[in-house]
Order: C-alpha cells, then structure tokens, then sequence
C-alpha cells in the first residue's frame, strides 16, 4: 500500500519524537563570554589521521576542539567513540567548521547520535582548508571519557608541509639535521616526572596516545605504559625560523614511537610512527623579524608607522587590543587582572606599542612591548588581530610566526 507523501513524513516524524531522548541543549552555541563554549572550547591542537585522541568531558571542560588541514580534495571519516573497552557510554554531539577570512564562523555539518549508538559521526567530502572538530555533550550535564578519530583517503590528505618537513622524516634524521640545534634532552621516569612542568607532562600523554596506548589519561599512566618506562625528552630550536618545539619519544613493544610539539603553542607538529615522522605539519622556514627587539626597531626591512607609551588603562580602548595588552602582560604576569593591573606592574608603569609594516611583503604588524625587571618583554602579533607573529622574551624575538 502506498502512503501519500504527507502521512509518510508525519509518520517519519513522530518517530524521531517518539525517541523519548531530549533535545540537544545548545543554548551556549554562540556565547562568546563563556571560557568553556562552542567558541572558546579546550583546544588540543591538530589532529593526526587515522590516530585516536582521548579526553573527557568534565566540569571544567564541556566542549573539546582539534583541527586538521587538507592540501586538496579528500573524503574525511569523524568519528567518537569509547576512550576505554566496556566504559559506559558518552552522549557526544560532532560538529564540523572551516576557518575562512574571519574564524571558525558556524559550523557546516553537525552530527548527534549514529547508528544504534550515543557516539557521532560524520562523513564529508572537503576541500582544500583547515578544519575544526569539536565535541560536548547532549546535555550539558552531560560527563564521560571519549576518544574522537578522523581518518581521510585522498590526495588532499597530505598536509601542506608534509612534502618538506623540517624534521626530516625519520626520528632519527632529526640528530643529524643541519636546520635543527639540539638545545638539551632527558630521559624521563616516573620517578623524574616532576622535573617536567604540568604542560610538558601533559604532552608526554598526547605522545603515548600516538602509539597503541590511545587509551591512557595522566602523564603517569602513560610512563608506566611504555617500554622500561623510560620516555625521551629533547628540546629542538630551529634558528633560521626563530622557533623551538620538544619531542617525546619512547618504546612500545621495540618501535619507536612518540610526537613532537611546538614549544609556543603546544600544537603537536608530527607524531612518530615505528621510527617515521607522520603528518608533519612545519617545513624549514626563514624568519622575516630580527633577533630582538631593538633590531626590530632599526631594521631597515620594517618602516615604523606608529609609537605610542600607554601609561593609562583608558589609553587602549577595543576588544582586541584589550586583549593583546592582556595576552602580553600574562607572558610574566599570569595573574593579571586588568590593563590597569598590568600597567601598574611593569617597568615605570608604561606600555609601548609600535606599528610596524614589512616594506617587501606588506604585512603589517603590532609590537605591545615592556619593560620587566630590566629585561624586555612581549608580544607581536598581526595588525588588529590577537593572532601572535613571534614573542619578545628578554629582549629576544622568539616563537616566530612571519615567514619568507
């Protein structure tokens, strides 16, 4: 028998009200004030294909972020599951964004429950880009471990920089890399944990996860998972890009496995793979800033286009460039609570910012800049943005963002 057209559709629909599961709560979806929201959730940085990351939702932390970036056309699988065999299960809602000109924006697909399950999943054909996924809960009560995989088949899977990744691309080419100075290392225990700050320690669990050991959640779990519970520690400076990353790596059942993250950011650069680098998201560059500060000032490749002394809170006025003045201030006081606050810390109680533009490239750039004890520091970033272009720290340009 056949139905009309309209009976089935109010037969489809009472079916997915009948379900008895309440309605997703979104209500934080565009709330920008909120330090746990869709637009300013705990963010771990880029995602590797085909590797599982766990994490939980928590009080704290409702809504969780990774990105990824397609060099060209590719088929992208998303999808959460179970962090640990036989937990119960998590009610995870998957949403997908594209970063264009202004942010992430809205997201363009959305995924709540899939097959007979509580988990999510996705499944879309992309484009060139990056690309952000995030997870929370139905609910926002809603508590629980996840795991979260992205797998991609295509051309466009390469990551831009996988091509020339200035790592080389074994773990073992980094020793002899002529781009990379090795600046210290350490073996790491348990025993000798704490000799990492909670940061570190907290990437020494994302470098355990890129191997069969997805499913562990402290730092000191993670040690005691791989081989003589021993992980290698080494801090990497490149000095023609003025940047610096450190690299985890350990045994698991005799392959050498582990990730290398970016010492500014925390973004994990590449994950190492029974010895290869994979998904290495940083080829060698060549920074455009000076070595320091007062070179910076005087070097002929900038023309200075604005100098101005903030000596009172009222004196920087806009979201942004509050929150530049704040970010700055928080790089030796993390504890600031007002550009008032951060001004009457620092070194005469004085704030410079400077307006700078690359003559060749055109870029445009703003320096907010003090003194801290005698030494100085702070943050550059590009013009009318809080996006960082390199840190100044002891009168040392480091972390840099603006590249030949």
């Amino acid at each position: 028998m056949r139905f009309p057209s309209f009976l089935a559709l109010t037969i489809l629909g009472a079916g997915c009200m009948d379900s008895g599961k309440p309605e997703e709560d979104e209500l934080e979806l565009l709330d920008d004030a909120k330090d746990d929201s869709h637009r300013n959730p705990t963010d771990h940085g880029e995602l590797l294909f085909g590797n599982g990351a766990a994490t939980a939702l928590t009080d704290d932390e409702r809504h969780h972020a990774w990105t990824f970036e397609l060099s060209g056309d590719a088929k992208v699988d998303m999808t959460t599951s179970y962090a640990l065999l036989g937990q119960r299960r998590t009610d995870t809602v998957l949403y997908l964004y594209r970063e264009g000109a202004t942010g992430w924006g809205s997201y363009i697909a959305r995924n709540d429950d899939y097959g007979n399950t509580l988990y999510s999943k996705l499944v879309r054909e992309l484009g060139a880009g990056r690309y952000r996924v995030l997870v929370k809960g139905h609910q926002a009560e809603t508590r629980g471990k996840f795991k979260i995989t992205v797998n991609c088949a295509g051309d466009g899977c390469v990551s831009p920089a996988t091509a020339s990744c200035v790592f080389g691309s074994t773990y073992g080419d980094i020793e002899t890399n002529s781009a990379l100075e090795t600046i210290n290392s350490a073996k790491i225990t348990a025993a000798t944990l704490t000799n990492l700050n909670p940061d570190d320690q907290h990437k020494l669990m994302l470098a355990v996860q890129q191997s069969s050991h997805t499913d562990v959640t402290t730092p000191l779990e993670a040690i005691g998972r791989v081989d003589q519970g021993e992980v290698n520690v080494s801090w990497l400076a490149e000095p023609a890009a003025q940047r610096a990353f450190i690299a985890f790596e350990y045994g698991a059942g005799d392959n050498s496995y582990g990730a290398i993250f970016d010492r500014f950011n925390a973004q994990m650069v590449t994950n190492i793979h029974d010895g290869d680098l994979e998904n290495c998201l940083v080829k060698a560059e060549t920074c455009l800033l000076s070595d320091d500060w007062l070179a910076l000032r005087s070097d002929p490749a900038f023309t200075i286009e604005s100098n101005r002394v903030v000596t009172d809170a009222s004196q920087v006025t806009g979201g942004v460039a509050i929150d530049q003045a704040m970010t700055a201030f928080g790089q030796s006081y993390d504890d600031v609570a007002s550009v008032a606050d951060g001004l009457s810390r620092v070194d005469g109680n004085r704030l410079n910012i400077v307006g700078l533009r690359h003559k060749t490239t055109g870029v445009r750039l703003e320096v907010f800049e003090y003194g801290a004890g005698d030494t100085s520091v702070g943050r550059i970033y590009f013009r009318n943005t809080t996006n960082p272009a390199g840190v100044i720290n002891d009168l040392a340009i480091e972390s840099c963002q603006l590249f030949e």
